[in-house]
């Protein structure tokens, strides 16, 4: 299930491919590389969002090549969403106001062409109250982790994709050892990482990696929208709407009832309990049969 931005609520849609599988062919391209940034918790911000893109490797190196052409056009080094959105360095004072928004456009029509994405947002406050420490599933950040990776397992189910997945993360963020961790333990297990189809994970330059930028676009328009919920806004911004609507990307707010859901399950799996879970139209249920 995908969130619809414009309202919150669920509605059913299809994790597709766009592309990744080879034109003509019923199996799919030997190699995928997914590209993985974090957005809000450096910020001071309560709001956690973690997410990123996955291509297919002519797909990603199209993109960057892309995506070069234009922080060529306008002379920018990187492209970071916060500062466009803020009009900051290296935005300012290289262009105009004005330019910012026909950069990100331009950003963002190329991540159509040749992606798929998936985010996971919350409130890390909310998180923290309701898994204290020790968390059961890890940090706030190890938990949207998994989430992320919970959806690209779901689409190399429905794809059937037999190839292998090459992970990419930010190098230098204060969750840099998090992931690191996580990754480490999926390829310490046989059955993991045959289940993630885990080739390989690495630490990459933001700046340099074009890639982790696109990530970072989706992850600063996803949290923003957490943070405008937050505020009792209903409204999504129109770019963040261009960038997800109806595009293959899969969305999740996790919201107070979720996590409490999620918690109830936690307590019941450790007490021997069945516990079922799932959505009735909106409305996330658990049961105890």
């Amino acid at each position: 299930m995908s969130r619809d931005p414009r309202s919150g609520a669920h509605r059913p849609r299809t994790f597709r491919s766009n592309g990744l599988l080879a034109p003509g062919e019923n199996d799919a391209v030997a190699l995928i590389e997914a590209y993985f940034d974090e957005s809000g918790s450096h910020d001071g911000s309560p709001v956690l969002c973690v997410g990123g893109y996955v291509f297919e490797k002519d797909a990603c190196q199209a993109l960057d090549r892309e995506w070069k052409a234009v922080l060529d056009r306008y002379g920018l080094p990187y492209f970071h969403m916060i500062d466009c959105a803020h009009y900051a360095p290296p935005f300012k004072p290289t262009i105009a106001r004005s330019e910012c928004v026909e950069v990100e456009k331009a950003m963002i029509k190329i991540v159509h062409e040749h992606s798929l994405g998936v985010a996971v947002a919350l409130d890390e406050r909310e998180y923290n109250t309701i898994f204290p420490p020790p968390h059961p599933f890890g940090s706030a950040y190890t938990y949207c982790c998994w989430l992320c990776l919970t959806a690209i397992y779901g689409w190399i189910m429905k794809s059937h994709f037999e190839g292998d997945i090459a992970y990419f993360f930010e190098a230098g963020h204060s969750s840099q050892a998090e992931a690191n961790r996580l990754m480490n333990w999926i390829f310490s297990d046989a059955g993991l990482r045959g289940d993630y189809r885990y080739q390989s994970h690495a630490f990459v330059q933001k700046e340099k990696a074009r890639p982790v930028q696109a990530a970072d676009l989706l992850v600063w328009q996803h949290a923003t929208h957490l943070k405008r919920m937050m505020r009792g806004g209903t409204r999504p911004r129109l770019d963040y709407l261009a960038l997800t609507e109806n595009q293959p990307v899969d969305l999740k707010i996790l919201r107070r009832h979720h996590l409490i859901s999620a918690a109830a399950q936690v307590r019941a799996a450790q007490a021997g309990r069945l516990s079922i879970s799932g959505m009735f139209g909106s409305v996330g249920f658990i049961t105890f049969p």
